[in-house]
């Protein structure tokens, strides 16, 4: 394992680049691309990365890649400073030298400005917002203070507010203004406002970022057609953009979900919790909703010593129909073993699939017609999971898919599973083959799991468990699959709150299964490699 390993996961993206050759860099960033657009945080990683080597001169493929990124950036971040000076000091352009001139002229005290844009927004975004709208009352025309108010707004899920009445807007970037409002509208869902401005942007020429942000508005706003047409627009300028071609293709055909499966086949769900009876109360009321037909429910009780018992005797009346069992474990035995044991149920060798539901999740009402649905169209499907995302209006991503990212004798590294900050609006609705998703609510087929019985108790209490679960079964030649037409929210943990504070004991937990999990496979390193997504039929 590299010795650095501690300094990297400190580091996050920034430091696994760093560990990286400017070949494997490239080869990490194709991956990413064949998966997830592009957002500023990440971009600015490869940036940063790709900018540093003295070799990126040298390399046609990588110099290419860097200006593509560069080009990217400045569309998700038009204000961004050094992108800006990076850009124009590589490839000269008269529209971005006169955005550094004016962004130059309008910010009066640059060095104070810094302190203030270098704030953590976790636990300082009240004090820069102060402190933005105090200079904007002072210099009207300030765009990097208005700029950092919609950094911050974002960071909050809102559209921005009173602050905005009090920026004038230099006319010189007023169309990159309005394509920055404009991006920053759409993500947040406030579509009146998004189109009300899209007609003064779409008479320019809007970037693919503000096109694939658009077709969502106008798709959410019930122009499917619309929203069909920018995607070709966007697709037109960048062909490379995955995501953006399977969305349209979702659009241009629709998945069927076919609701029958769920009284054909034969489907075990299964439900373990420990200590979290509200939770519980509520995931099952949200089960209790869903269209599962004659599904057998098992629900095991991990050693509970709250009134969790209580709470799964009273669900029972909600499922009449079913075969609903208590499973009571005398101590917590974690999440792989409280798994393995419900596997082991003589009920899940009588079915066709068994389906995994943490306690802590809403369900969306047809899920398992969805899942059931993917799972038959292809015999070699094992496992089907949804897009899930946090609590909270609008809606941020928890996690969509994963794959293999770096696997290198001294080092195992998964990919991101979302893009960073991203709110759900609908971009990642489609059907893709991938290598990993989330195990807060999937599908297993009972025959797939002959290969692998039982996930492993090494990662116990959790974490891990169901990626290390997942990768094993591709590697004995079965598909995983990601569904975005089925959301789960998950309530785990609050999605603005997950980023204010940090949890020692979780965080330490995830570090040790992370390093379990490299040191489990570090002597299969090169099949494990071929878990990448690069090359995999997305169908």
């Amino acid at each position: 394992m590299n010795r650095d390993y501690f300094r990297i996961i400190e580091a996050g993206m920034e430091g696994e680049l760093g560990q990286l050759s400017l070949a494997e860099t490239v080869r990490h960033l194709k991956n990413h691309l064949a998966n997830y657009l592009l957002d500023d945080a990440v971009s600015g990683c490869y940036l940063d990365r790709f900018f540093k080597d003295q070799d990126l001169a040298k390399d046609r493929e990588a110099g290419a890649l860097a200006f593509y990124l560069l080009a990217k950036h400045l569309q998700l971040a038009p204000f961004s400073l050094g992108a800006l000076r990076t850009a124009n000091a590589n490839r000269p352009d008269q529209d971005l030298a006169l955005r550094i001139e004016v962004l130059d002229k309008t910010n009066p005290e640059p060095e104070t400005f810094g302190l203030i844009d270098g704030l953590d927004l976790k636990n300082d975004a009240a004090e820069a917002r102060e402190f933005c709208v105090r200079l904007l009352k002072y210099f009207p025309s300030h765009v990097l203070a208005a700029n950092k108010l919609l950094d911050i707004d974002f960071f909050e899920g809102r559209s921005p507010g009173d602050w905005l009445g009090l920026f004038k807007c230099p006319r010189a970037i007023a169309k990159d203004w309005d394509a920055r409002l404009f991006n920053h509208l759409a993500a947040v869902g406030d579509l009146e406002r998004a189109l009300d401005l899209w007609p003064r942007l779409s008479a320019g020429r809007p970037s693919e970022t503000s096109l694939n942000l658009a077709a969502e508005v106008f798709r959410r706003a019930g122009d499917v057609e619309r929203a069909r047409a920018l995607y070709r627009e966007s697709l037109a300028l960048d062909p490379a953009q995955v995501p953006v071609r399977l969305r349209l293709g979702e659009l241009e055909s629709p998945t069927r979900p076919r609701p029958e499966l769920v009284c054909e086949k034969g489907v075990c769900v299964y439900l373990y919790s420990y200590n979290k009876a509200d939770s519980l109360g509520r995931t099952l009321e949200s089960l209790g909703r869903s269209e599962i037909g004659p599904a057998r429910i098992k629900v095991l009780l991990n050693g509970c010593t709250d009134h969790s018992r209580a709470v799964a005797e009273a669900a029972r009346a909600r499922f009449p129909d079913n075969d609903f069992e208590i499973i009571e474990l005398p101590v917590n035995v974690g999440a792989p073993a409280a798994r393995n044991w419900l596997i082991s149920h003589p009920d899940t060798w009588k079915g066709d699939y068994v389906a995994f539901v943490d306690d802590d999740v809403d369900l969306q009402a047809d899920w398992l017609g969805h899942f059931l649905t993917v799972a038959e169209s292809d015999p070699k499907v094992a496992v089907v999971g949804c897009k899930v995302v946090f609590p909270g209006r609008p809606a941020m991503y928890q996690y969509l898919f994963r794959y293999v990212s770096i696997a290198r004798p001294d080092m195992i590294k998964l990919s991101l599973d979302v893009p960073v900050r991203q709110f759900d609006n609908g971009l990642y609705d489609f059907v893709r083959r991938t290598r990993n998703v989330m195990g807060c609510q999937h599908l297993l087929r009972t025959g797939a799991l002959r290969d692998a019985p039982r996930f492993d108790i090494r990662f116990s209490p959790t974490q891990i468990d169901d990626i290390d679960h997942d990768l094993e079964l591709c590697l004995k030649g079965h598909s995983v699959v990601y569904c975005g037409l089925v959301t789960c929210v998950h309530h785990q943990r609050s999605g603005h709150s997950a980023l204010s504070g940090f949890d020692y004991d979780r965080t330490g937990n995830c570090v040790g299964n992370d390093i379990k999990f490299q040191f489990k496979h570090f002597a299969h390193v090169e099949d494990l490699a071929g878990l990448d997504n690069l090359g995999l039929d997305l169908g």
